[in-house]
């Protein structure tokens, strides 16, 4: 099964990418942009575990890679005609196993996820960490990327990946100790956070180059300015917000500072922490998953909109929240709305209010 040309899942593409472009110009509220997330209805998608895959094996990767492509073109021909400000994108569905795993460790895998076991037991673990092009875990990185820049640049389908920012991924390799490392040992935490920094600043850039820029920018879903790293601050949500404004934003953000822009995920458990991740600079964006058992992020704008600085944020929604008060945001911020509909008749309304209400 080929994939085709970008334009035939998105011939909106270059409007897409305009919007996004008022989005981040923008100099009052207003600007809004949304992404549409409707049930799958295509042909059935293919399934391997990954427990299947032969991880020492290039051709057994390929074809997982080949069998992540082949239900990639099934979601988005599914898409197609949906006017939403989504980018198809190509990216390996792994897990989390080698975000960390690059550095030092094994991935272990289950069925549909992977993870890493810490590697730091004793500080002095730390004085052996080194980064290196020939840990089997980044040429396994760098093989998966290269595999589906092959594919899909030559038709214009971007290829994203993220990476863990420094507090997440330093969790990867300490593990839940690092929570009570911060109060017993901070100036280890500190040494191991200045590691954690040289170490994402190393493996974005390889991965960058590897990527390329798309359309005069960066592409995850939705169009970046050139020189974005997207990372994630999951372990954010598990800190006070003076604990992140200490061990996790410093290092954040000359992560951001070396690449030039930053766009962040986290999740609706941090919303105490939101408004100190926005304070960083030349910060895009701020997506926000919303996690079972939290507060709805859309319930808790008035607070959040209040608190961060100007920062677009990305938030679930429902096609009632949008009938309700897209108006009202509107006038008051510029956000990217995530509305989790049931069929196209719901997404044509959806399209509609978002775009009746924008500037872009």
């Amino acid at each position: 099964m080929a994939i085709h040309d970008i334009l035939h899942y998105k011939p909106t593409l270059y409007e897409v990418i305009a919007r996004y472009q008022g989005l981040y110009a923008a100099q009052g509220p207003g600007h809004l942009c949304t992404f549409v997330s409707l049930p799958y209805t295509g042909e059935p998608l293919e399934s391997k575990p990954l427990t299947e895959v032969d991880w020492t094996d290039w051709a057994s990767i390929d074809d997982y890679l080949d069998l992540t492509l082949r239900n990639a073109h099934r979601q988005w021909q599914d898409a197609v005609g949906i006017a939403d400000d989504n980018i198809p994108c190509g990216a390996l569905f792994i897990g989390i196993g080698e975000y960390s795993a690059y550095v030092k460790g094994e991935v272990t895998f289950s069925e549909d996820t992977s993870w890493a076991n810490p590697v730091i037991e004793r500080w002095e673990d730390l004085d052996q960490l080194t980064l290196s092009e020939d840990n089997r875990w980044y040429r396994i990185l760098a093989h998966t990327i290269e595999h589906l820049v092959a594919h899909c640049r030559p038709l214009g389908i971007p290829v994203v990946r993220g990476y863990y920012a420094p507090l997440d991924l330093a969790h990867g390799l300490r593990g839940p100790a690092l929570f009570t490392d911060m109060m017993d040992s901070p100036q280890q935490v500190h040494r191991l956070m200045e590691f954690c920094t040289t170490a994402t600043i190393w493996v974005a850039e390889r991965i960058q180059r590897i990527i390329g820029p798309s359309y005069g920018g960066q592409v995850a879903g939705a169009w970046l300015p050139p020189g974005t790293v997207c990372m994630s601050e999951d372990i954010a949500c598990l800190v006070s917000p003076r604990t992140y404004a200490t061990f996790a934003r410093p290092y954040t953000q000359r992560v951001i500072d070396h690449f030039g822009h930053g766009q962040i995920h986290t999740h609706s458990l941090g919303h105490h922490v939101i408004p100190e991740i926005s304070k960083l600079r030349n910060l895009m964006g701020i997506q926000v998953a919303q996690d079972p058992n939290t507060a709805r992020t859309f319930e808790q704008l008035d607070t959040l909109l209040a608190r961060c600085t100007s920062v677009p944020l990305t938030v679930n929604c429902t096609l009632q929240d949008l009938r309700d008060h897209v108006a009202d945001l509107s006038r008051r911020t510029n956000i990217i709305l995530c509305p989790m509909l049931d069929d196209r008749s719901q997404a044509e309304e959806a399209l509609a209010l978002v775009r009746g209400h924008s500037l872009i």
